[in-house]
């Protein structure tokens, strides 16, 4: 076994130990959280007008402190982001990260060095888990992305960093030389001076990887961009390679695919999102590397960790000491964990150590099964009209803007892609009428949909193809036609900017996280 693992593993296993404590009582758990982050935030302003003093109770918290959504709090994070202090919590703001989801485009979330502890509390429980049930990942490195490449370090007009300096933050403190220790590619990859560089880096050193052993991504188009990428840039990766890794990739080659069990006999295992959208390219991964066990991964947001696979088996627990979940029924009712009914799906509010409380992230997750007081959770999509096809959190709001400032009548669809006919996840503007000039169309939208950062990223990676103009003349009347035969008056009708390509409906559920 690698130190690094050695080191991890121990860490894991006190986080695991706690966790396990939590998942006796999950009431109890969240409670108890519930009232530390009450108790810590009393003094900063959002604490004072939500009278935390006051509050001795869950039913006391939701009587005070309103459901809110990311709008609600965009005042409060803008201020901070601009230097003020106390404002939504009492300790300092060590970071901000960006991400989609908003109808500008991006938004950002705040962290302090609790909320990020708070990140860990989740992630290695779930890593010690997976070291018991799949020892063979610490025999040799690993392979983890999490944060964005090409990415040049930011900071908000009050000096604080957008971005987080390493991954290993969200391990918790003094984990980060273990981490790297560990790794098969090496984080200063992600400072290449170009896509192209990275790239080539990237594959070059995991190649060079004969004992890889473990590979974290989040989306699985992530790793398939990666691998598919092999075949046409053999040449230039073997110039890279020292001599044994040059065997092992030319016997691996199998034009147009590659033999990845060839290139790293001791993969053990890829955990990777397999929920909604996810799985039909889970599936694909299954297909690239018969010898590993591909195994999803739990509900993790920017804002924070929710849920965490355990035991190998369809669902994930709730990440009881990372945040207070709430779960909203379809009667409006929220429930703490430990209330949810197998068989029904829930949206999940949360309130976090970075200043987010009784927010609601727009996630659904259904309940699939309980072990006792614990339920099992499945994410199934993001609530409402909303596109998430590899983590870009495209939004209706956003959908429209983009159509507006191109000044044509059309439609944003979302395509899924399709793994098997080596189409990519990608959107189509759908026109209502034809355009002569439809390639600086497709640069324009490429522009105004580059302002949600997740999105530029995707498309950086190649998880995202080209935007692609169709032309569907009247594709609004058509679906409301539809809708009016299926019952739906034509005046409750109303057009919308974002759909689903293969369905022709607004793009409810669509994505991954």
């Amino acid at each position: 076994m690698l130190q690094g693992w050695r080191v991890l593993e121990s860490a894991a296993r006190t986080a695991a130990a706690r966790f396990d404590a939590a998942l006796r009582d999950p009431a109890a758990a969240q409670t108890a959280l519930l009232e530390r982050i009450v108790a810590a935030n009393l003094d900063c302003e959002f604490g004072r007008a939500y009278g935390f003093a006051a509050i001795d109770s869950l039913a006391a918290f939701r009587q005070s402190v309103p459901i809110a959504g990311y709008a609600d709090f965009a005042p409060a994070i803008d201020r901070i982001a601009n230097g003020a202090a106390g404002v939504l919590t009492s300790a300092p703001v060590v970071a901000f990260e960006e991400t989609g989801g908003t109808t500008t485009g991006a938004k950002l979330v705040p962290y302090t060095a609790a909320s990020l502890v708070a990140f860990s509390q989740a992630v290695l429980p779930w890593l010690c888990d997976l070291a018991i049930r799949r020892p063979a990942i610490k025999e040799g490195r690993a392979y983890v992305s999490i944060s964005p490449v090409l990415r040049p370090p930011r900071s908000t007009r009050g000096g604080i960093p957008i971005g987080q300096g390493s991954d290993a933050a969200y391990l918790g403190p003094g984990l980060a030389d273990a981490l790297v220790s560990t790794l098969a590619v090496q984080p200063a990859v992600a400072a290449s001076a170009t896509f192209e560089d990275w790239h080539a880096a990237t594959l070059s050193q995991l190649i060079a990887a004969g004992d890889l052993a473990f590979v974290s991504v989040w989306s699985p188009t992530f790793l398939l961009e990666l691998i598919n990428a092999i075949p046409a840039n053999a040449e230039a990766i073997a110039a890279r390679l020292p001599p044994d890794a040059r065997l092992r990739l030319e016997a691996s080659l199998r034009p147009p695919s590659i033999a990845t069990e060839r290139l790293w006999p001791r993969l053990a295992c890829i955990s990777a999102w397999t929920d909604a959208s996810s799985g039909v390219y889970a599936a694909r991964l299954r297909h690239l590397f018969p010898q590993a066990a591909v195994e999803g991964k739990g509900l993790l947001a920017t804002e924070c960790a929710m849920s965490v696979p355990l035991g190998g088996i369809d669902g994930a627990v709730p990440a009881l000491l990372s945040a207070v979940l709430e779960f909203v029924g379809s009667d409006g009712t929220p429930h703490l964990s430990d209330a949810l009914e197998v068989g029904r799906t829930y949206d999940v509010v949360v309130t976090t150590d970075g200043g987010l409380y009784r927010y609601d992230i727009g996630d659904r997750v259904a309940c699939v099964g309980r072990d006792g007081s614990v339920p099992r959770l499945r994410f199934v999509g993001r609530r409402g009209v909303h596109s998430d096809l590899v983590g870009e959190k495209i939004d209706e709001g956003f959908a429209a803007a983009v159509i507006e400032r191109l000044g044509i009548v059309a439609t944003l669809a979302a395509h899924a892609g399709s793994p098997v006919r080596g189409i990519k996840p990608h959107y189509e503007l759908w026109l209502n009428e034809d355009i002569p000039d439809t390639s600086t169309t497709v640069m324009a939208a490429e522009r105004l949909l580059s302002a949600n950062p997740q999105y530029a990223y995707a498309r950086s990676l190649g998880q995202l193809g080209d935007v692609v103009v169709l032309f569907k003349p009247n594709h609004v009347e058509r679906r409301a036609h539809r809708l009016m035969m299926s019952g739906r008056r034509l005046g409750d009708i109303k057009p919308v900017s974002l759909l689903n390509a293969t369905t022709g409906e607004p793009v409810s559920g669509c994505g991954s996280h």
